[in-house]
């Protein structure tokens, strides 16, 4: 007899293999200024590899450990979620992520679904954020499609384990953004469509926005960056 899960919503098991390599991306990237516009009139990969090291100025800017310089943690979350709002679609990945039950949210609802799943991937990408440990990133190739879509694939390298890690990217108002992350040829997008399908199929979305809002209120830990050395 099978054994009914509960619904997680959360598959952030494998999301350190996802963000970390946006980390490590930087270390190959070409210096830049800090501020620059991230995604404007940039070639994909690109995008990329000036959000990451804009990442890694503001971790050094803004030192944050939970015992020491806790004065710079509100500064570098605030700067961290700042970039990866430049580079992130949060609008398109919340639309692709419900899929055709986007027709069962009220327009309120829908305002409060994307602000929630925002929340939820912004405070998931902060904590992997501190979890970089050496590893290597090689570019493997950027392919555009029809002009307004594209893949960046990369392989991560460690120790251990080589995991290829590919970023999918759409234009819109000249601007490249992603909105999927691939781990393994895993999608995180459709990692939670499959999820957010499965509830939307039997509840209403108000059920759906209750479970976001309790899972962010078990998450409502102030940012403390990394443990102390």
């Amino acid at each position: 007899m099978s054994v009914k899960r509960p619904y997680s919503l959360y598959p952030f098991m494998w999301l350190r293999s996802v963000l970390i390599p946006m980390v490590i991306i930087a270390l190959t990237a070409p210096s830049i200024l800090y501020g620059e516009d991230i995604s404007n009139n940039q070639k994909p990969k690109k995008v990329i590899s000036m959000a990451v090291q804009e990442v890694l100025t503001t971790l050094k800017k803004y030192p944050c450990t939970r015992k020491k310089n806790t004065k710079n943690c509100p500064k570098q979350e605030a700067e961290i979620k700042k970039i990866a709002e430049s580079f992130i679609d949060f609008d398109q990945v919340a639309r692709l992520s419900v899929g055709r039950y986007r027709r069962r949210f009220s327009e309120a609802e829908w305002d409060k679904f994307k602000g929630l799943f925002k929340r939820l991937l912004l405070n998931t990408y902060m904590k992997r954020l501190q979890e970089y440990s050496g590893e290597k990133v090689v570019y493997e190739k950027e392919r555009i499609f029809k002009g307004i879509k594209a893949q960046v694939d990369t392989k991560v390298i460690s120790d251990t384990k080589t995991i290829p890690v590919s970023y999918r990217l759409l234009k819109k108002d000249g601007k490249w953004k992603v909105y999927d992350i691939l781990v393994e040829g895993v999608s995180l997008l459709k990692n939670y469509r499959r999820q957010f399908s499965n509830i939307l199929r039997k509840k209403k979305a108000s059920y759906l926005i209750k479970k976001l809002e309790k899972k962010l209120q078990a998450e409502n830990i102030p940012y403390g960056g990394k443990e102390d050395a």
